[in-house]
């Protein structure tokens, strides 16, 4: 009866201690852990989602600061970049004063001016061409308010100087030499222009009286004052040699002689100095050919 009793309380012993384990496994405090830490895993999954937008965010937010960066920079770079120099509006209004023709292509040459009006110049070459030469409205390189008929310049300028469509891009000093200073080449320009205008009234105004005139033959002699001087009769005062000479004449081919200043060799040719006062006259007139005997 007791080894009875001793095994039905062994049994009743290991059933209870076998009853409390599995109700430590769903004891009320073990349920609360069990619930916060899935609450807790529950509140860090937001604040990763959350943190994933925070960081696309931010991506975003450096995204706009750096486009707002760089054009801050382009902004920057347009404003500090020193311009390249010719391109202001005011070098380019400058430099439109020097603008080429579509072609580009310019030539220039040494000439001695002949006669300058506010739409064109004339100039006479080395050979003895003389060129017509338009001024653009643009303007020119060079000073044309100095401009002086007789001076000797290097003239640039494009287009066709035979086909008379030229036009004038600069104009400089020259360096060539000839011992002949502007007086005396515009002293000649008037000369020749009168001859070609057989115009007696502008040669005489011309001309240092008393002046020696051979007309040819035995007529010849020196002619005393203005007024006997314009009676010579005009055909026979501007021969039709004497005006092609002078209207041909190289003004790079005056020279200063024992005689004075010859325009053209043996005949017809005119010939001017200064007379005692220092003022520049015609002194000598041969109409014909050949200077008679």
């Amino acid at each position: 009866m007791k080894k009875r009793t001793g095994r039905f309380l062994s049994l009743l012993i290991i059933a209870t201690l076998v009853m409390n384990g599995c109700g430590t496994a769903n004891t009320p405090e073990n349920t609360a852990v069990q619930t916060q830490d899935a609450q807790t895993e529950d509140n860090q999954a937001p604040d990763d989602d959350q943190a994933g937008d925070d960081t696309q965010s931010g991506d975003a937010a450096d995204t706009s600061s750096q486009a707002d960066t760089a054009s801050d920079t382009a902004q920057s770079s347009d404003s500090e970049v020193p311009r390249a120099r010719g391109t202001s509006s005011e070098t380019a209004a400058d430099t439109s004063t020097t603008a080429q023709p579509d072609d580009g292509e310019t030539h220039n040459f040494v000439g001695i001016i002949t006669d300058a009006t506010q739409y064109s110049v004339s100039a006479q070459s080395a050979l003895g061409n003389t060129f017509s030469l338009t001024i653009p409205e643009s303007g020119v390189q060079g000073n044309l308010r100095y401009l002086t008929v007789g001076q000797i310049a290097t003239i640039t300028y494009t287009g066709s100087l035979d086909e008379n469509h030229a036009t004038l891009v600069g104009l400089s000093d020259s360096s060539l030499l000839t011992g002949i200073y502007v007086e005396e080449y515009a002293f000649a320009i008037k000369i020749i222009n009168a001859v070609k205008a057989m115009n007696v009234d502008e040669l005489a105004s011309l001309t240092n009286f008393p002046v020696f005139v051979d007309k040819g033959g035995d007529s010849k002699g020196p002619v005393d004052d203005a007024e006997t001087f314009k009676k010579i009769d005009s055909d026979v005062l501007f021969t039709e040699t004497l005006v092609e000479r002078m209207g041909n004449y190289n003004l790079f081919d005056l020279e200063y002689t024992d005689a004075g200043f010859v325009m053209g060799d043996g005949g017809p040719n005119i010939t001017f100095d200064v007379d005692d006062d220092g003022i520049l006259g015609i002194i000598g007139i041969n109409c014909t050919a050949t200077p008679s005997k």
